[in-house]
């Protein structure tokens, strides 16, 4: 149960991050503590009652930025440009929950993905296959 709840963490990590930090940071205190199948099956309800709530504007621009990390060394200054418009026109917003990430934005960080291959960030279900 450690390894198939560590494995769902870690595709879930962004999309849970992006609902809201604090979230993130409870989910990952739990696995820390987590010792039996019972805290782990604790945690895996959890993420699934997270994955449920709407993105929060701030948190997913912090989530944004986290991802980008994958690719900044890599990307060419263009698809910076756009990704950085793309962020600050979100952190512009007056709208403070998504329920969905805007298209836009989950448009281009599929092309992202694909231009710049993560294995890691291909398992993460915050970016939509």
């Amino acid at each position: 149960m450690k390894k198939e709840t560590e494995q769902l963490w870690a595709s879930e990590k962004y999309t849970v991050m992006a609902k809201g930090y604090n979230f993130y940071k409870e989910v990952q205190g739990l696995i820390r503590d987590a010792q039996s199948d019972s805290d782990y099956k604790k945690v895996r309800l959890l993420i699934g009652v997270l994955k449920e709530k709407p993105y929060e504007r701030r948190a997913l621009c912090n989530t944004l930025e986290h991802v980008w990390g994958y690719f900044k060394k890599s990307a060419e200054e263009l698809d910076k440009e756009h990704f950085f418009s793309l962020l600050n026109t979100l952190r512009e917003s007056d709208e403070e929950y998504y329920d969905e990430i805007p298209y836009e934005i989950d448009l281009f960080l599929q092309y992202l993905l694909q231009k710049y291959p993560s294995d890691y960030l291909s398992r993460s279900t915050f970016i939509q296959n």
